[in-house]
């Protein structure tokens, strides 16, 4: 973008900070992505050549430093790049307060919402055995309406069948589900409407709703009285 030519640090700020996509970007990498793939799952609109142009902008800029390790690159903040954390937490704390979302359809996305609650979720406190649990969306398009998560010591979320058995299903309606991971409803009135619903072993199916959980940091916040 060109420059405001203003020696403002809210401006110099801004020259890097707004530029389209950059902000999602740092979020993903405060979340925890580091490679390439898993940026871009994150912000599955940006074509791979402008994720290119953006994150070589912030490595100039000295927020990420870039690492090659067996012809994959890592990307990896900075303590410049860290220093941004409570930037980008306010930007989503005053997101949901003043702008929150309606749930539109144009702002749902099945493989989206199942990347972020992946990231947050815990691998302890489902099952002490590895566990798969299947989440279809009967509605979502083609393609985009079965998730596998298998907790294990970590979490993979898997867009093709991993080829074990299942443990637990959730067929959720993505609205709903959304809505609860985002903190507008909560998993008890979803299950009660039939909105989300739950099958496998009584002992997962009572573990499942504490163990998902909503937004760790976003569902807490409230929106702002005539937002």
């Amino acid at each position: 973008m060109v420059g405001y030519g203003q020696f403002c640090p809210v401006a110099k700020t801004s020259e890097l900070l707004c530029e389209r996509w950059v902000p999602l970007i740092v979020r993903e990498l405060l979340c925890g992505s580091r490679r390439f793939s898993e940026i871009q799952r994150g912000v599955p609109m940006i074509s791979p050549a402008l994720l290119t142009k953006r994150l070589r902008q912030l490595e100039a800029a000295g927020v990420l430093e870039r690492s090659q390790s067996a012809q994959v690159s890592n990307y990896v903040l900075t303590d410049a790049g860290w220093e941004l954390y409570p930037i980008i937490e306010a930007m989503g704390v005053w997101g949901q307060r003043w702008a929150r979302s309606q749930y539109t359809a144009s702002e749902l996305d099945p493989a989206l919402l199942m990347w972020d609650m992946r990231r947050m979720l815990q691998p302890a406190g489902l099952s002490p055995s590895r566990t798969v649990v299947e989440f279809r969306f009967p509605r979502a398009p083609v393609g985009k309406s079965t998730y596998w998560l298998v907790v294990d010591e970590g979490i993979d979320l898997c867009m093709v069948d991993p080829g074990q058995p299942v443990d637990l299903w959730v067929r959720a309606d993505l609205r709903s589900l959304t809505q609860v991971w985002m903190g507008d409803r909560t998993m008890g009135d979803a299950i009660e409407s039939g909105d989300v619903q739950l099958e496998g072993p009584r002992s997962l199916v009572r573990r499942f709703p504490e163990w998902l959980g909503q937004h760790p940091v976003l569902a807490k916040v409230g929106p702002a009285r005539g937002a």
